[in-house]
């Protein structure tokens, strides 16, 4: 690895930064830094006896004190909340400023597109949408042009829909999902870009560019090398996991029930931020209420949201060609092998039955 220094991945009990801090630690085991929110977070890199440091974003005191002494930091976590993505950003671009650490690596997403439609690259603007995560990341990616100008090299990282295993959105949810028999074909609905990439090949990207003396302060969009649909991803998950061939869901119906879940998701979140003491005892002393509420979860988590369907019928192709051309990124996992892996994975950990 040519990289010089200590390296800080912040967010690494978390999926992505998890991955990345891993396989620094298995290129270089002293060349590492990980930094987790809390101690209850750092299970998965405790499993390595790797550098571990508090790194709580939105407290400049351990922002500060988790960048002393790096040269370089791959910025993945991003917390709950739209402070959490901005401030604590901005925090770690502070102490980075500060410190003169020598490259700043922002994870983005493509969702700073919006609903942007056809083959997109890093020259097409941003779009606020609405959209609490793609928004923030936006005015995030703002302040690290800020702190650009004032001398920080900062390089920003653009991935689409990240899978693999620890995945918690893209793989274990759509395993769930699969699983429930509320899932199937969207017809009609489901027959946007599936932009997909898998986790190995992110970070491999992620360190390319960090590598590369090619790159400096710039924007940077890493996807795979396939262009599935989603309903392809549905199908060929579905399979990967051995489960029964999917059914075709009509537009009429899966439209009236994503408006049917929209009011309960509302009232269950509701109730839980005003009643979750009572629902909880009433749940621990009452086993068919505490049935009934598993079960209401698990439907609302399983049955598509109209937001889903937008995503689904979205025909956007982000290219990556501008980080093949001057980091030499070329994604090497195809969809059939990641997601063979992803379903040895979700065996392995029993959030699947094998077959």
């Amino acid at each position: 690895m040519a990289i010089d220094g200590k390296i800080l991945v912040t967010g690494a009990g978390g999926f992505i930064g998890g991955w990345i801090a891993e396989c620094l630690y298995m290129g270089d085991p002293g060349r590492v830094r990980a930094g987790v929110h809390r101690w209850s977070g750092a299970v998965r890199p405790a499993r390595f006896p790797m550098e571990l440091v508090l790194c709580d974003i939105l407290d400049p005191v351990q922002a500060a004190c988790a960048v002393h002494g790096v040269s370089n930091i791959i910025h993945c976590a991003k917390g709950a909340s739209r402070e959490s993505i901005i401030l604590g950003t901005r925090n770690l671009l502070e102490a980075s400023l500060r410190e003169g650490v020598k490259r700043f690596v922002f994870l983005s997403t493509t969702e700073v597109y919006g609903n942007s439609q056809g083959k997109i690259d890093e020259t097409f603007p941003c779009r606020k949408t609405g959209n609490r995560y793609g928004d923030a990341k936006i005015d995030a990616e703002q302040a690290c042009r800020e702190f650009a100008t004032k001398g920080l090299p900062v390089t920003i990282v653009r991935p689409p829909i990240v899978y693999g295993p620890f995945s918690k959105t893209w793989t274990a949810g759509i395993a769930q999902r699969l699983l429930s028999g509320n899932w199937g074909i969207f017809k009609g609905q489901g027959d946007g870009i599936c932009n997909l990439i898998y986790i190995t090949d992110l970070v491999d990207g992620i360190l390319a560019l960090l590598n590369s003396t090619d790159v400096h302060e710039d924007v940077f969009i890493l996807n795979g090398s396939e262009a599935p649909t989603w309903n392809q991803y549905f199908q060929r998950f579905n399979a990967a996991l051995g489960l029964p061939k999917l059914r075709v869901i009509e537009p009429g119906r899966a439209n009236l029930r994503a408006h049917l879940g929209e009011p309960a998701r509302s009232l269950a979140r509701f109730a839980k931020g005003r009643f979750e003491k009572q629902i909880k005892n009433a749940a621990a002393h009452f086993p068919p209420a505490k049935q009934f509420l598993k079960q209401l979860e698990r439907t609302l988590k399983t049955t598509p949201r109209l937001s889903d369907f937008d995503l689904f019928s979205r025909t956007a192709l982000y290219s990556a060609q501008k980080a093949e051309a001057l980091a030499g990124f070329k994604p090497r996992i195809d969809v059939e092998t990641g997601l063979q892996m992803s379903a040895a994975w979700l065996r392995q950990v029993g959030l699947v039955e094998s077959g």
